[in-house]
């Protein structure tokens, strides 16, 4: 942290007050306290300069809302904690829509409230958008689903991510996505959470939305309410995918549907498009009729890679047939291992990590390093 660091403490309830300033006197010598108070009001009266990090008490949820947005309008780059006696999940997702990035109940304990300002805190100085690492977009595609993208984009992020190299995983089927089932996860925050805050949009935002799984990448799933997916726009996308690409190495996307829109916005900005198909003839010639439209519009050439997922050797249709169909060669093959990956969804783990030594693990792993270079 850094002497810069500006925090203020907004609590009616005297003791969350004193158990907040009893635990952030460990960092008196890396912040400066810019105020105590009971009110909002009051905050307003005494507060000159910029904030970094309020700590806000909701005993109310509108009128918790209605604080959050005040704050958030005043103090864009500040990060709101919100910290209330409410253990609800309604609670949770009103406040977080309003613009707070953490939520504590109340009693505080001080393990909690040091780690919650160390997660909004740890990206809060790493500079401005210009001077930080600008990441690659992988874009993970089938345009009709069921040819095993999201399989494909679990793994190599979880590939990608070894050696703490750090990776962000999307879920861009905002219809029917199934990266959380996969990973075994239900977070309370989505991409909706994301998109529905997007003009404040920051690094302490978004990773405070964001879900570190065990096996390295952090995710943005879907949202959970189908309502929620329809107001996704491309512009929303767009914004939160140049976010992501200065906050992340890597930004693997799981995408279906159209060449228009959501995906568009992905596909424009990305380093690589893998098209993921099979060896099958309706599998084939859609992927033809496709990948003739992304070099239509642009998007053809060295940017898109064919991947074969499920493959078997002994096939009718081998490799270089669908290199002939297709006009392009087979950027990575990825054998047929049904029941090392089923294995691994059941247990909410990418197969690279729960089986390395798997075939299908080591393609992926051969395609993460492919995808490096």
């Amino acid at each position: 942290m850094t002497s810069e660091f500006s925090i203020a403490v907004i609590e009616r309830d005297q003791e969350s007050r004193s158990a907040i300033l009893s635990s952030l006197k460990s960092f008196s010598e890396s912040i400066t306290m810019a105020g105590s108070v009971e009110h909002l009001a009051e905050e307003r009266k005494s507060q000159k300069g910029a904030l970094q990090v309020v700590f806000l008490g909701v005993d109310e949820m509108e009128r918790g809302i209605k604080d959050i947005k005040a704050l958030t309008a005043q103090y864009p780059r500040a990060s709101v904690i919100a910290c209330a006696s409410e253990k609800n999940v309604e609670w949770f997702l009103a406040l977080m829509r309003a613009g707070a990035v953490e939520y504590l109940l109340r009693p505080i304990a001080h393990e909690e409230l040091i780690q919650s300002l160390q997660k909004v805190s740890r990206l809060l100085f790493a500079g401005t958008p210009e001077e930080r690492p600008h990441g690659e977009i992988i874009a993970v595609y089938n345009p009709i689903g069921g040819m095993g993208t999201t399989t494909v984009a679990v793994n190599l992020a979880a590939a990608l991510a070894s050696d703490d190299t750090k990776v962000a995983l999307v879920d861009l089927n905002l219809d029917a996505g199934d990266v959380n089932t996969f990973l075994n996860v239900n977070p309370a925050y989505t991409l909706s959470s994301v998109t529905t805050n997007v003009d404040r949009l920051d690094a302490n935002f978004l990773m405070g939305v964001m879900t570190r799984h065990a096996s390295g990448p952090f995710i943005l799933t879907e949202p959970a309410d189908v309502d929620e997916a329809v107001c996704i726009t491309a512009e929303q996308v767009q914004r939160v995918m140049e976010m992501l690409r200065g906050i992340f190495r890597y930004v693997v996307v799981d995408c279906v549907g159209q060449l228009a829109g959501c995906n568009m916005a992905i596909f424009q900005n990305a380093s690589l498009i893998l098209f993921t198909t099979t060896l099958s003839l309706p599998g084939l010639k859609n992927t033809k009729r496709y990948l003739s439209a992304l070099e239509r519009k642009g998007l053809g050439g060295e940017r898109v890679k064919l991947v074969i997922n499920r493959y078997l050797p002994k096939s009718d249709i081998q490799l270089k047939d669908a290199e002939k169909v297709l006009g392009m060669p087979v950027f990575q093959a990825i054998p047929n291992e049904y029941a090392d990956v089923v294995d691994s969804i059941n247990k909410g783990m990418p197969v690279v990590k729960l089986q390395p030594k798997s075939p299908v693990s080591k393609a992926i792993q051969g395609l993460a390093e492919r995808v490096k270079r």
